[in-house]
């Protein structure tokens, strides 16, 4: 193997733009490395295994370093002079400054693997750019990554010496700019800090209504049961949560209300007979329904809308409530205590964590 090469932050960031950008994921994907790089990642991997994991998928995490270097570690700059790409060599050092302002770059190392499958994926710089699944089959055409992958080798060594010497978190905590310290913080530390983000959060909610939910929501099914629903028991139960939010439109009938306010596709719910019974429950059961979204009661994103779901049992029918996306918070809260406050049995999803969040 060749003599490891010290990689300037240019360098790093070049592999860095050029790995994340294969497409590790895909199903159809064909990436592989040559053998030296796999001998690397092996070496590397096995090092890191003297770290203790954090979290789930033997995850390790530790902060690398690296130097900006000179104009030269950018690139060839007399060949980009001469290619046209700048007009002189005093322009490409501007560039590379504008670029690369820093003298020195921080970049965060997380490795995580499967000891069941050989599953192994790398995150530089919070960017996935290698990733090794023996369960795939090696392309003709590898991509040669030894040069990046003896580097990490390097600088794992060294921060594993500096934690054996006690002296690694010390540094990290002495050397780390601010920028990468991220992390969490307790909601009521952020609101004592932005009191203003309390009250425009918590908004309308009043006391009785926070206490009243961590004493009663709940993530379990509920005892009670309702014995017959129909489609428009439905659109009612959401008319109580649009009043509650006070929604557009409270002097129209619930459905339409629902028909304002939910997804749209209702995967055939508005073309059964209403009030029957009968139907609502051959609906509910039609295991040939699929693809709508008759449940999505208050519109929004993937992760930010609030639905609605009604389940059957050989006891009757229950409902539960989901929307625990930050920005619909108290909105699910009165949608919950709205139907909870007129005996509706109903539970909700993440009720632990909604609960922290108002308390």
């Amino acid at each position: 193997m060749e003599k490891t090469r010290i990689l300037k932050a240019p360098q790093i960031q070049h592999y860095i733009d050029w790995l994340r950008r294969l497409g590790y994921g895909r199903a159809d994907r064909e990436i592989s490395y040559d053998s030296e790089s796999y001998i690397l990642l092996d070496e590397l991997y096995q090092e890191l295994r003297r770290i203790a994991p954090v979290g789930n998928r033997n995850r390790r995490e530790l902060w690398l370093k690296a130097e900006r270097g000179g104009l030269d570690d950018w690139g060839n700059i007399d060949e980009m002079v001469e290619d046209g790409e700048f007009d002189s060599r005093e322009e490409a050092e501007c560039y590379w400054k504008e670029m690369f302002p820093e003298k020195e770059y921080w970049y965060n190392l997380m490795t995580i693997e499967d000891d069941d499958t050989g599953f192994r994926g790398l995150f530089l710089g919070n960017k996935y750019i290698i990733e090794v699944d023996p369960r795939l089959p090696r392309t003709s055409f590898p991509y040669r990554i030894s040069e990046l992958v003896s580097w990490l080798l390097n600088e794992v060594r060294g921060c594993i010496a500096e934690l054996q010497m006690g002296t690694y978190n010390d540094r990290i905590s002495r050397e780390l700019p601010y920028q990468y310290r991220t992390g969490t913080m307790l909601r009521k530390d952020f609101y004592d800090l932005y009191p203003e983000e309390r009250k425009e959060f918590f908004g309308e909610l009043s006391d009785r209504d926070r206490q009243d939910f961590a004493k009663f929501a709940t993530s379990e099914r509920p005892a009670l049961r309702l014995p017959k629903m129909t489609a428009n028991d439905f659109y009612q139960f959401c008319a109580y949560g649009y009043e509650a939010n006070a929604y557009t439109g409270t002097d129209l009938s619930p459905r339409e209300q629902y028909n304002r306010h939910a997804d749209g596709r209702d995967d055939g719910l508005g073309k059964i007979d209403p009030d029957s019974p009968e139907a609502f429950l051959n609906w509910l059961t039609d295991m040939n329904r699929w693809g709508g979204h008759p449940w999505e009661v208050c519109r929004g994103g993937n992760s930010t809308h609030v639905a609605l779901y009604v389940y059957h049992d050989d006891d009757g029918y229950f409902l539960e409530l989901a929307g625990s996306s930050v920005a619909r918070t108290i909105e699910t809260v009165k949608f919950y205590l709205a139907l909870y406050r007129r005996g509706i049995p109903v539970r909700i999803r993440n009720a632990d964590i909604l609960i922290q969040r108002i308390l």
